[in-house]
C-alpha cells in the first residue's frame, strides 16, 4: 500500500487525541451546540420575541425584556425591528431595524440582546430563528463525550467510485423537513470481512467529504440515529474513512439542533465500535 494510506498506531492516536480535544473545545464555547436554548421555526408575517410569555418566542423571565422586538417574514426576507427602549445589537452596533441574514448567507447576522444571542437558520423552503445563551444548562453541566479506545482497524483507506453525474440528495432532518446535499460518489470497503459501502457528501466547496452513516452501535452504545464523519479529499482512487474521528451530530445534545438523518444506503448492517459513543445529556 502506498505511503499516503498508511498510519502508525502512535499517530493516529496523536490525531485522534487532537481531534477530540478541538471537538469538545467547540462543543462547550460560547457559541457551541450546548449554547442553544431555542429554535422557533417562523411563518410568514409577525413573530414576536422576549420574556413576556405572550411573545412567539419566549425567552427567560428576568433575563430578558418583556418585548425585544418582532420578525416579519416575507418569503424568504425576515426583518427585525426592536421594541421601544431595549437594546440590541449587532455587529457591537446598536440596531432599531435590519433585514436578517441567515446562515445560508455570507455572514449572517447575530443580534445581542443581554446574554442572549439571536441568529436566524434557514433549511430549504423553512426559516427559522435560534436563540443562543452562553449560561445555558447544558453547557454549564456538560460532562463530557465518552469514546470507544482508538482502533487502527477503523482506519480504513476505502475505495472511491465517484458519480459520473451530478447527484442532489434530499435528506430528511430530526424536525422531518428536507435538507439537500450534493453526493460525490461512493466509499467501498471491508470491515471484518462485510462489504460495505457509504455514499459521500460535499463539504465546504469541496474541502472535505461529508458522511453520515448508521449502523448497529446505535441500539445500543451511540446516538440512534446515527453519526456523522468527516473525510478528506479522495486521492489515487482511495478515501481515508477514520470511523475513530465519527460524532454524535448536534441533535445528540440538543433539541434546538436540525440534523440531517442518513440515508438508507448509509445504515451499516454491522458494529462501528469507534468514534463517540452516545453522549450524557
Amino acid at each position: 500500500m502506498i505511503e499516503e494510506f498508511r498510519i502508525t498506531p502512535e499517530v493516529l492516536e496523536r490525531e485522534v487525541r487532537a481531534f477530540r480535544e478541538a471537538r469538545v473545545a467547540r462543543l462547550t464555547g460560547p457559541a457551541g451546540w450546548l449554547s442553544l436554548v431555542n429554535k422557533t421555526w417562523i411563518g410568514e408575517g409577525a413573530t414576536t420575541m422576549g420574556a413576556d410569555p405572550g411573545c412567539d418566542i419566549v425567552l427567560p423571565a428576568g433575563r430578558a425584556p418583556e418585548r425585544v422586538g418582532t420578525f416579519t417574514r416575507a418569503g424568504f426576507v425576515v426583518r427585525f425591528e426592536t421594541a421601544p427602549g431595549v437594546v440590541v445589537t449587532s455587529a457591537d452596533e446598536a440596531i432599531t431595524s435590519v433585514t436578517m441574514r441567515s446562515d445560508a448567507e455570507p455572514d449572517p447576522h447575530r443580534l445581542v440582546v443581554g446574554p442572549f444571542i439571536v441568529e436566524l437558520i434557514r433549511r430549504g423552503d423553512d426559516v427559522a430563528v435560534r436563540v443562543r445563551d452562553p449560561d445555558s444548562p447544558a453547557r454549564r453541566d456538560f460532562a463530557g463525550v465518552p469514546c470507544y479506545d482508538v482502533n487502527p482497524a477503523f482506519w480504513i483507506p476505502a475505495r472511491f467510485e465517484a458519480d459520473t453525474d451530478s447527484i442532489t440528495f434530499e435528506l430528511i432532518d430530526s424536525d422531518g423537513r428536507p435538507q439537500h446535499a450534493r453526493s460525490v460518489g461512493l466509499a467501498l470497503f471491508e470491515v471484518a470481512g462485510t462489504p460495505c459501502r457509504l455514499r459521500l457528501f460535499d463539504e465546504d466547496q469541496g474541502r472535505r467529504l461529508f458522511v453520515l452513516f448508521a449502523d448497529a452501535t446505535n441500539r445500543d452504545e451511540t446516538y440512534g440515529a446515527g453519526r456523522f464523519l468527516y473525510a478528506p479529499v479522495p486521492t489515487a482512487g482511495r478515501v481515508v474513512l477514520d470511523f475513530n474521528k465519527s460524532f454524535n451530530p448536534p441533535c445528540a445534545f440538543t433539541a434546538f439542533a436540525s440534523c440531517p438523518l442518513p440515508p438508507p444506503e448509509n445504515r451499516l448492517p454491522l458494529r462501528i465500535e469507534a468514534g463517540e459513543k452516545r453522549p450524557h445529556v
